[in-house]
């Protein structure tokens, strides 16, 4: 499941590259009917305004219908009169160079089925007739003049040709952008498996040196001459516990490993929470009375019974406990109570520390997230115990949840479901 997170982002890029590059093709699509249905306009504006001008030329018109009423084919009488149809031409002209359309046409005067050319109509295939009635102005029936635009496209291309230059230019930056950024993040995926890896074969390899040390400490803890000695039981007593903590960094970096992975396989069955708790705080109590602190336990007299791998919640609960204490003022002082409540059991630790500033607790269960500690520099950490916490009790269909207050202390609450105990049998 964590493969399929981590190219998510792959794909929503990519998927939002093919939707801009959609986008742009639609609107360079749109612009280019646009364009066209402008220049169309246009064009026939311009037409309109030809025949208006061309109805107060009473000379030109009776040249003009002399000229079509010559020859039903037209075909020789426009060499008879070029210069009605060079005046015609030139107002048409002057009439489209007021719409910003310097483009090159061919004119045409059609009656009925025949035509008055000034070049062969079969030869622009493909091109756009634009036609209008001249039969007000001539009085003739079925009479049209029309013009004809070979390069048509050729002027739609330059008009539009800074927006497409521009949507060119910005889908292949923002491919480019996609193919670095992924590039980049492929690197990054790679450089942090390799440094998990390292970071697991540091783990595995501290666990002959702790084992040892563990043993050596043992065995001189029982010697006579520590037996006979309250400051060498003192200092081997030390060396134990801190060969425990440095044990359950080690166990914690693996697992963490192991839950990220999926490969975690969690041991359940059922057991009394007391016993998972006392076990959590045998762990913390040398560090709390250290400090002339203590722990306070509310469990009722009642057994309450969980279902769940034993020594993951043993874990669990010694996270929040070492975090009560680091979190803690010099008199330390931290509650652990269970209550079987109507939809499970809840579990509570609460301390009388720092707190957690309101805008940092939606936060804390983050991985690598740690609380501002402001000029305490002595709280050491990770940032992945909460982290850790929250990911084994979602395993075990477990909520956490914290309220806390800076300055007030913090409780943390773990909500065991009852219809999950009821299941466990």
């Amino acid at each position: 499941m964590s493969q399929i997170k981590r190219y998510i982002p792959v794909f929503t890029a990519l998927l939002s590259i093919l939707i801009l590059f959609g986008v742009q093709v639609y609107w360079l699509n749109y612009s280019y009917r646009m364009e066209e249905a402008l220049f169309s306009k246009s064009v026939r504006i311009a037409l309109n305004q030809t025949i208006a001008t061309l109805s107060k030329d009473e000379g030109l018109c009776q040249s003009m219908q002399k000229s079509i009423s010559c020859d039903s084919s037209f075909r020789a009488s426009r060499n008879k009169t070029p210069h009605v149809w060079k005046n015609l031409d030139s107002q048409i002209r002057e009439e489209l160079a007021r719409y910003g359309i310097d483009q090159e046409y061919e004119l045409a005067i059609f009656k009925g089925k025949d035509t008055l050319e000034i070049k062969k109509l079969d030869q622009l295939v493909g091109s756009a007739c634009y036609r209008l009635s001249l039969d007000n102005v001539l009085e003739m029936s079925g009479t049209e003049i029309g013009v004809v635009f070979p390069n048509r496209y050729d002027f739609f291309l330059h008009r539009m040709g800074l927006m497409f230059l521009g949507s060119v230019i910005l889908i292949l930056l923002i491919g480019l952008s996609f193919v670095l950024v992924i590039r980049y993040y492929l690197n990054e995926i790679r450089l942090s498996k390799n440094i998990k890896e390292m970071v697991n074969n540091l783990a595995h390899e501290f666990r002959t040196p702790i084992s040892s040390i563990s043993l050596a400490a043992k065995l001189i803890h029982q010697s006579e001459e520590v037996s006979s000695s309250s400051k060498l039981r003192r200092y081997t007593n030390t060396i134990i516990e801190e060969n425990k903590r440095l044990q359950h960094h080690s166990d914690h970096i693996l697992q963490l490993a192991a839950i990220e992975q999926n490969n975690q396989i969690y041991q359940f069955r059922k057991t009394d929470i007391a016993i998972i708790l006392d076990e959590a705080i045998r762990s913390v109590h040398f560090l709390v009375e250290q400090k002339g602190g203590k722990i306070i336990k509310e469990y009722g007299e009642v057994p309450v019974y969980v279902n769940g791998d034993h020594g993951e919640l043993v874990h669990v609960m010694m996270n929040l406990l070492v975090n009560a204490y680091k979190y803690s003022h010099q008199k330390i002082e931290i509650t652990v109570a269970v209550t079987q409540i109507e939809n499970g059991i809840k579990v509570e630790v609460i301390d009388k520390g720092i707190g957690i500033a309101s805008h940092e607790r939606k936060r804390i269960f983050e991985k690598y997230y740690r609380i501002s500690t402001g000029n305490q520099h002595n709280i050491k950490g990770f940032g992945i115990g909460l982290y850790y916490v929250k990911e084994v009790l979602n395993a075990h269909h477990a909520s956490i949840h914290v309220e806390s207050e800076s300055g007030k202390g913090s409780r943390f609450t773990i909500i065991f479901s009852k219809g999950k105990e009821e299941s466990w049998g």
